[in-house]
């Protein structure tokens, strides 16, 4: 049933970014903030890492010459290290983690491409539909 439900939540991503032309912060970002609907504070540590290699991708991109699958790399280890070590220094509760590495990676490709505006309501549009649907199937 949980691959079922991806699927479904991939393809309301790709409908929605052919409608719109505008992307949901990667195809499966949106199943996945929806399948952690309940655990809210995983939603916000997640977002609060997405913000944090936002930033840090910024700064390296004054010192380093960054694209394409380099910075995606760099993303996808930035957003890797921040986790390990907020978890390292205990601040916060232990249960507490990341939705997913490669995550907040896609989302900031999405953010640094179309704003922080369009993103967000794309994700957040795509999030409710697969919501509705995981709903509909009786896993939300």
């Amino acid at each position: 049933m949980y691959s079922e439900v991806v699927i479904i939540g991939i393809l309301i991503a790709v409908l929605y970014s052919e409608l719109t032309g505008l992307s949901t912060g990667g195809l499966v970002a949106p199943v996945y903030f929806a399948l952690s609907l309940s655990d809210p504070w995983r939603i916000a540590y997640t977002l609060l890492v997405i913000l944090a290699v936002y930033g840090l991708d910024k700064l390296l991109g004054r010192y380093l010459i960054l694209y394409g699958r380099r910075l995606f790399a760099v993303n996808v280890v930035l957003g890797f290290l921040l986790t390990w070590l907020i978890g390292m220094t205990g601040l916060l509760p232990v249960g507490i983690r990341v939705i997913g590495y490669i995550v907040p990676a896609l989302m900031v490709r999405d953010l640094e491409r179309q704003g922080f505006v369009k993103t967000g309501i794309s994700l957040g549009t795509v999030t409710a539909l697969s919501a509705l649907c995981l709903m509909w199937v009786g896993m939300l």
